[in-house]
């Protein structure tokens, strides 16, 4: 099964089967790629030239350097080292599934076509995804609220083939270079101006995180109701107590749901006394 992204309609279940079920793939919708390249378009024709006038980000330093221009003939290599001034994580690196859900939430930020990076930066991050190129990215480093900056850094010098970064593939962890070149993609990638600050800018792994723990919570809630009513059965509990009445008393939504479904696998029990019948 293929998921498109378009920047606008992707759920919480289609992250979660692209990052955990190795038949999921995922690919660019043809509107979005070309909003990516109106945007891209405007972008390279309206700062992209040494006389334009400043922009955060697009043609200037970051944050103290905020009114340094960075001259187009430099901005291949300034990619590359604002990108390496962020890759500062520590710790073990994320599981496989958090990596995977972080690229496909990163590339469908970008198909909404407000960042402005290249396409090819989508396409590159989708060929990763597809080809499970595993980047390998430290858990602790993110300032939160401000971005994941720092584990971003280590996807974005991985997608770059960045000589230190490290990918995860078919099982053992090599050098990024190696490994893309094993799966068939090219190993060089030029991030041209713009792309490592919209690389960089975002709270994508702190949401793939997110995405991935609400889904894994919901699980648990499922197991406890089922786990509730088979302990109800076995020690004769009183169903009256989860009778829809007792329930629309009180204004818990989470609550009147595990009501409904203990009643539905245990209310017929005949070991346990059942709920009135009445309303």
């Amino acid at each position: 099964m293929t998921v498109e992204i378009d920047g606008e309609g992707l759920t919480a279940a289609q992250v979660v089967q692209v990052a955990r079920a190795s038949s999921e793939d995922a690919v660019l919708a043809a509107a979005a790629r070309e909003r990516l390249g109106r945007t891209r378009a405007y972008i390279e024709s309206r700062w992209m030239h040494d006389e334009a006038p400043l922009m955060y980000g697009f043609n200037t330093g970051v944050g103290s350097f905020k009114d340094q221009r960075v001259l187009v003939a430099d901005m291949e290599e300034y990619q590359s080292r604002l990108i390496r001034a962020h890759a500062s994580g520590v710790g073990e690196p994320f599981e496989q599934d958090v990596v995977r859900a972080t690229m496909m939430l990163r590339a469908n930020a970008f198909a909404a076509g407000y960042s402005g990076p290249a396409v090819g930066v989508v396409d590159r991050l989708l060929a990763f995804l597809n080809e499970r190129l595993h980047p390998v990215i430290p858990r602790k480093g993110s300032v939160g609220a401000s971005g994941d900056l720092a584990p971003l850094a280590y996807l974005a010098a991985a997608l770059g083939g960045f000589p230190e970064a490290r990918i995860d593939y078919r099982g053992a962890r090599q050098p990024a270079r190696e490994a893309i070149a094993a799966a068939g993609l090219p190993v060089d990638f030029a991030l041209v101006a713009k792309d490592a600050s919209a690389l960089l800018n975002g709270s994508t792994v702190s949401l793939a995180l997110g995405v991935l723990a609400a889904h894994d919570a919901r699980r648990v809630v499922q197991a406890a109701d089922v786990a509730l009513a088979m302990s109800l059965e076995a020690m004769r509990g009183e169903l009256a107590a989860f009778h829809p009445a007792v329930h629309r008393a009180r204004p818990h939504p989470g609550q009147r749901s595990t009501a409904r479904n203990v009643l539905k696998m245990a209310g017929d029990s005949r070991r346990s006394t059942r709920p009135p019948t009445t309303r």
